[in-house]
C-alpha cells in the first residue's frame, strides 16, 4: 500500500474528523472511504462526459466507471445522456437478449 502526503484546509480536517466519529474509525481509514467514494464518483462522471462527447462506447464506459454494462445505461440516461433507444426500446432488447 502506497503512503501520500497533503495539505487540506482546517475546515476539510474537521469535516474528517465528523467521519471518524460518526464512521468509528481512524484518520486512515476515513480518508480511505472517502477517497474511494470520491474516485467512484469521478469514474462515473467522467464516464458519462466522454459518452455524451461520443468520444467512448457504453462497454468502455461501463469499464471506466465500474459497472455493468446495464447500469452504465440507467446511470447514463440519468444523466440525459441520448442512448439511442426509447426506454421501451430499451427493456424490450435487454428482455430479447436475457434469454
Amino acid at each position: 500500500m502506497a503512503v501520500i502526503t497533503a495539505r487540506i484546509p482546517d475546515k476539510m480536517l474537521r469535516d474528517v474528523e465528523q467521519v471518524e466519529k460518526a464512521e468509528h474509525t481512524d484518520r486512515a481509514e476515513a480518508l480511505r472511504k472517502l477517497l474511494a467514494t470520491a474516485l467512484k464518483e469521478w469514474k462515473i462522471k467522467r464516464a458519462v462526459e466522454l459518452l455524451r462527447e461520443h468520444k467512448i462506447s457504453y462497454r468502455k464506459a461501463s469499464e471506466l466507471a465500474e459497472l455493468s454494462y446495464m447500469e452504465m445505461w440507467d446511470v447514463a440516461a440519468k444523466h440525459g445522456v441520448d442512448i439511442g433507444l426509447t426506454p421501451e426500446e430499451a427493456k424490450r432488447d435487454v428482455k430479447k437478449w436475457s434469454l
